[in-house]
């Protein structure tokens, strides 16, 4: 193992032991907190088709904003694994659901939106740095998807509990670093801009 796999390994394995000793009261400070600051993103509050995820294993939970999307009208997704790959399903809360990769509860029915379609995605991660590197699960299944569209991907802003940030991610050449991190206790945009741009502006032509 080299000293930057180790190094991404020893992250991974303290973030999760931290979050996973967060109690109740905790997580929903968070997901109350993080709910909070997001409300206030303008490209969130105009956007059509948003990418979110069903926390796990101490994510920060943000189906309230994903509730509040689907009662405006805004289409929201879901990924579901399916082999070495993504792919991101309409999602509705009377939707059946079922145990997939990872333990996390995965659409069992929906459509299928292209990725390029979105105009905005909410990433989970288990750490990120002040240079916006993201750290995953490990199996690079955001970054192999968004690598793909190359400069029309949508806006990414990753989710996490403040402790998440660390001073360095030793970042590997296909990491995909984020546009912005919003945790329970501040919002950190990486790339100028990014969330107040108009949804014409990041659909691909």
């Amino acid at each position: 193992m080299s000293t930057r796999t180790a190094q991404r390994h020893d992250i991974r394995l303290r973030m999760r032991e931290t979050r996973a000793a967060l109690d109740s009261e905790q997580q929903a400070f968070a997901a109350a907190a993080v709910a909070a600051s997001l409300a206030a993103v303008e490209i969130l509050q105009a956007a059509e088709t948003v990418a979110g995820y069903r926390a796990v294993r101490g994510e920060v939970d943000v189906d309230e904003v994903l509730l509040k999307l689907i009662d405006r009208g805004a289409t929201v997704t879901v990924p579901r694994v399916v082999d070495d790959d993504l792919e991101f399903v309409e999602w509705l809360p009377t939707a059946p659901t079922e145990k997939g990769a990872f333990g996390i509860s995965e659409p069992v029915e929906g459509d299928v939106l292209d990725l390029a379609l979105h105009d905005l995605v909410l990433a989970p991660l288990v750490a990120f740095d002040p240079m916006g590197h993201r750290l995953g699960w490990g199996g690079g299944f955001y970054d192999r998807s968004l690598a793909r569209l190359g400069d029309k991907r949508p806006a990414i802003v990753g989710i996490a509990h403040a402790f998440q940030e660390v001073a360095e991610i030793p970042a590997e050449p296909w990491d995909i670093a984020v546009d912005a991190v919003v945790t329970d206790t501040k919002m950190t945009v990486f790339r100028p801009g990014v969330l107040q741009r108009s949804i014409t502006a990041i659909r691909p032509p």
